[in-house]
């Protein structure tokens, strides 16, 4: 009897552990549609780091998971709080400086933070960060929702782990 108990108490300290982990650390994730390829694929199955949103240490590029209403999303950070994006002819403008993109699918012609929704000028506001995705036709992103706000962030895209052929670590 001793030793079921012991085996029981184990069992039930190593599913508290996992909880945990998953709660605070990391999670499991399946990419459900296409707006992130070439980079991330429909059905790839990824790790998300919730260290990075909690300890507020996401940065510019870094691909996030967050919510929008009920449903979950996946795009690229392109502007922290206190930065200015704008697009010029298909090129990207971050604090008036041009950025080049090798990630994105192609550029976003013209747009300026004011064009967002709920903007109130040409800076990001505390707390929200411009998002789009990779596939930069697919607008379900900044253009669409408007800024994330930070509490909506689950974390940051830090692996993917299937398919293996495609195992990746870094997405920027």
């Amino acid at each position: 009897m001793r030793k079921i108990l012991k085996h029981l108490i184990s069992i039930i300290l190593a599913i508290i552990i996992v909880l945990l982990i998953q709660a605070f650390i990391i999670t499991g994730s399946v990419v459900k549609d296409h707006n992130m390829s070439p980079n991330l694929k429909q059905g790839d199955r990824i790790i998300i780091n919730k260290i990075k949103t909690t300890f507020d240490l996401l940065d510019n590029n870094d691909m996030i998971m967050y919510r929008n209403g009920n449903k979950i999303y996946f795009s690229r950070i392109i502007g922290k709080p206190g930065q200015s994006i704008a697009f010029k002819n298909g090129v990207l403008y971050r604090d008036d400086k041009q950025v080049k993109e090798t990630y994105a699918n192609k550029g976003v012609d013209d747009l300026s933070l004011r064009d967002i929704k709920h903007s109130e000028g040409d800076i990001i506001p505390p707390n929200a960060y411009f998002v789009l995705n990779d596939q930069r036709s697919h607008k379900q992103d900044s253009r669409t929702f408007g800024f994330v706000q930070k509490a909506d962030i689950i974390g940051d895209v830090s692996l993917r782990y299937y398919p293996f052929k495609a195992f990746t670590v870094n997405f920027n």
